[in-house]
């Protein structure tokens, strides 16, 4: 009634001012408000899909470079496999080729006069040039073996004669360090009487070193090659025209161990370094002793239809390895020498699974020359305990062995069998090389094949071809004179393809970056666009209040239509248009904004965004973490030392033996206990930043002795030799000796526990800025994939279901914390079933007091 009254009361003038601001400019204003909010709104809803879109993107970019490295693995990979498949079938198919020409060569021999001279002259005749390297020598450190008068290669020099040349121009040096000679193709040729002596006998150069100048009776071993020839009676089998081909006969090379030869590992195996004495090994040892072998051939001699004896000729066996050992499954194709270290390198077996070449030559089958009889192979534990449970000699135990026993990765080497030094490799013994019967498998029916196994460290893919060669009783298998295999390294057929994947994978983050920044941009353009809308839109209110409606009416019309064609762009742009892009008209804010998405949009298509809020979240969980752990042992602490000391009085007080030991039970569980509180509140204040050192000058000869002798009972009662090795000179170090004594007496603890026989040795070994405090053990070891996982926080490598010791996992973590705290480190050496050497690393002086774990 009074706003009735008040207006009656106003003039004609006042009412249509009134009028006009409750018509036009109140919905102006409320328009207006809207307009704003909806500006807003939309803000909002551009970040928000963009950042969807964003990790869309950067999703599909990571999957599409992930699917396309993967099939070009998978295509080099099996390019790669048939290319090596393609080269041992080759090489078998030569090898074969090579055979039979060597059955020729007999069959010449059987029509010559057996006279010395002709037997002379058919064996000079008869050469082959043979590839080797020149001298080697070890380095300048010491530590690896290197060609004498190396030679540098320029292929930078060779180029493209004409443009038209030069796409994909390749250039290969000429391999200038294999020295090639001429060399006899056998060592002897002999004729043989139909009573088993030898009549006539020619030898080569290469024979004089080798073969027997005598004539000799052949019906008895002890007068062949290396006592271990029988083959006698199979000549007296023989009708004109027969051939008879022996095996592989040599004298088995042993060697000090495996791998390679140098000074530091004649020390590590406590040997004498005589690398001339033991086998040779490509560039593990280019200077051992070689295995010399021979093959002989034989067929009668016949005269005027009657047999009247026999001709045999002995091939070096060296001609045989040539066909393997400079063979490379790699870009080089071929080398001068092997390395056997790489996995990559071919080798050779017979019909029966006995190596015959190989780039470590006492990996080769060889006989024992004082008893004609075949040498020991390389034996896993078990088998290698059965031969020496029976007590009988190799030859006359493996007569009963089934071939090819359960052969498994699982299996290991005996320690006795590889320290022997008789490692020659026996396919049908080798339980812990799987491959062995899988090449077997193989070639049960001729041809050729490949798999890949996980063998000495490496992804290896191994093929294998039989060498079709039938003759004598080589007919007799499908697998003719035996199989050439080839082993590579399948990490280098793809190196190419792993190496386009990392750089992939830098451009998308570089991309992702450049993403996140136009994304940000957009943000901060989409708000300035926000603001300059907003004071737009008050100042529209304000200036047209005659025009408001009209401006309403089209500025809702405009908005609403091009707000619309923002959102539906999104949509297309979710769905997957990415060549959508808004249509800018006009240069206000809503042009701006689309102008803002486009380059989004642009960005977009060329990149993705990765957020990382994920690390935020984690490091605050860990911060909680700790500070738990902290209250928590705080909290155990208090009580514990209450049981710890009413067991104590009760130990004391009580005449009962049996409850006094009671009450020492609960005393020393307390005390482990306790132990397990202070190394979880110590990791928790090492990751809380909060464990303080308190550095003193430490006579370190003393310090340690102490800590020794700590241990001496534990090793006494085990039956383990503990030794201490001190500097002659005194050895101080500035460093807290509380947190030292504990890395030590941790290390010391878990050799003591680890180690059931041999001896633990404890070293200093001080430099002029550095201390060096080794632990070593000859206990159980650890194996190469644990030795990293091992200074993890609780990680224990047994199984809790198996494991024979006690712990939490927590010592050597601590450990290897503490020794960073004190500028220091912790590195290990292990060996499994050999022992582990801990080498804790201190500065002589440090400043602990910006000192911190991160």
């Amino acid at each position: 009634m009074r706003v009735s009254s008040w207006f009656d009361a106003r003039s004609l003038r006042a009412k249509l001012i009134a009028i006009f601001v409750a018509i036009k400019v109140i919905p102006l204003v409320l328009l207006a408000l809207f307009a704003w909010d909806a500006t807003r709104e939309l803000g909002s809803l551009v970040t928000y899909r963009a950042v969807a879109m964003s990790d869309a993107m950067l999703e599909t970019q990571r999957t599409t470079g992930k699917t396309a490295i993967d099939d070009a693995i998978d295509a080099l990979d099996n390019r790669s496999r048939e290319a090596i498949e393609a080269l041992t079938t080759d090489i078998a198919r030569q090898v074969a080729d090579f055979l039979h020409d060597r059955d020729q060569d007999v069959r010449r021999a059987a029509v010559i006069d057996t006279n010395p001279e002709h037997y002379q002259r058919f064996i000079d005749n008869h050469l082959r040039y043979l590839e080797d390297h020149g001298p080697y020598r070890l380095s300048e450190d010491r530590t690896e073996w290197v060609e004498a008068d190396a030679r540098t290669d320029h292929p930078d020099l060779v180029r493209a004669p004409l443009p038209d040349n030069s796409s994909n121009f390749h250039y290969r040096p000429q391999d200038r360090q294999a020295k090639r000679a001429l060399m006899p193709l056998f060592l002897e040729i002999t004729f043989v009487g139909i009573d088993g002596r030898e009549r006539v006998k020619a030898l080569s150069s290469t024979g004089r070193n080798r073969m027997s100048h005598e004539l000799r009776d052949i019906t008895r071993p002890e007068n062949t090659y290396v006592r271990a020839e029988r083959y006698w009676p199979a000549l007296q089998a023989l009708s004109p025209g027969e051939i008879y081909v022996s095996d592989v006969i040599g004298a088995q090379v042993q060697t000090d161990w495996i791998g390679a030869y140098t000074p530091d590992a004649a020390t590590k195996h406590g040997k004498p370094f005589a690398p001339e004495q033991s086998g040779y090994a490509g560039l593990e040892n280019p200077v051992g002793k070689r295995f010399e072998g021979i093959v002989r051939w034989a067929t009668p001699v016949v005269r005027n239809g009657n047999i009247v004896g026999y001709v045999t000729l002995a091939l070096d066996h060296a001609h045989l390895m040539a066909f393997t050992d400079h063979v490379r499954p790699t870009p080089n194709r071929r080398a001068p020498i092997a390395d056997p270290a790489s996995g990559n390198y071919a080798f050779m077996w017979d019909y029966l699974g006995r190596n015959i070449s190989h780039a470590r030559d006492y990996f080769i089958y060889g006989f024992d020359p004082e008893s004609g009889q075949p040498a020991q192979p390389w034996l896993d534990i078990e088998l290698y305990d059965r031969w020496q449970a029976s007590g009988q000699p190799w030859h006359v135990f493996v007569q009963g062995l089934d071939l090819y026993a359960d052969q498994r990765l699982t299996r290991k080497p005996h320690p006795n069998s590889t320290a022997s030094g008789k490692v020659s490799l026996d396919c049908r013994y080798l339980n812990f090389s799987p491959q062995c019967v899988g090449w077997h498998d193989l070639t049960e029916h001729g041809g050729s094949g490949s798999f890949t196994i996980f063998f000495s460290g490496l992804t290896k893919l191994t093929t294998v071809a039989t060498i079709p060669y039938y003759t004598g009783h080589y007919g007799q298998s499908a697998r003719g004179f035996g199989y050439v295999t080839i082993g590579a390294n399948v990490d280098d057929f793809h190196r190419a393809a792993t190496e386009s994947g990392r750089r992939i994978s830098t451009m998308i983050d570089q991309a992702d970056l450049k993403t996140r920044r136009s994304r940000d941009e957009l943000v901060t353009d989409i708000r300035q666009s926000l603001r300059q809308t907003t004071a737009g839109i008050t100042l529209s209110t304000l200036l047209m209040i005659a025009a408001v409606i009209f401006i309403a009416i089209w500025m809702g019309n405009l908005m609403s239509r091009r707000i619309n064609e923002i959102v539906e762009g999104l949509r297309r742009f979710k769905r997957g248009d990415l060549d959508h892009r808004l249509q800018v008209r006009g240069n206000d804010e809503m042009a701006e904004i689309s102008r803002s998405f486009n380059k989004m949009a642009d960005s977009i298509k060329r990149s993705i965004h990765e957020l990382q809020e994920a690390r935020e979240h984690a490091e605050q969980a860990n911060r909680m973490k700790s500070e738990f752990l902290a209250n928590m042992s705080h909290e155990l602490r208090t009580p514990l030392n209450g049981i710890i000391g009413m067991a104590e009085l009760l130990s004391l007080e009580l005449n009962n033996p049996d409850k006094r030991e009671y009450a020492e039970t609960i005393r020393n569980s307390g005390q482990q206990l306790m132990a397990v509180l202070s190394d979880v509140l110590d990791m928790a204040k090492i990751e809380a930043n909060r464990l303080a050192l308190n550095p003193q000058s430490v006579d370190l000869n003393a310090f340690v002795e102490s800590i020794v002798a700590l241990h001496r009972v534990n090793c006494s009662a085990k039956g383990v030799d503990l030794r201490l090795i001190l500097p002659g000179a005194a050895c101080t170090i500035d460093t807290d000796p509380v947190r030292l004594r504990q890395i030590i007496d941790n290390l010391l603890s878990n050799a003591v526990k680890f180690t059931d026989k041999g001896e633990i040795t404890v070293e200093i070994r001080p430099s002029e800025s550095r201390v060096a405090i080794l632990v070593a053990d000859t206990g159980i070891g650890i194996v190469t994939e644990e030795l990293e996982r091992i200074f993890e926080p609780f990680h224990q490598v047994e199984n809790f279901l198996t494991r024979r010791h006690r712990g939490t996992g927590l010592g050597l973590s601590l450990a290897r914390q503490m020794a960073t705290l004190m500028g220091g480190q912790i590195e290990v050496r292990s060996t499994h079933g050999e022992g582990s050497v801990f080498t804790v690393t201190l500065p002589r002086s440090f400043d602990y007091s910006a000192r911190r774990i991160d």
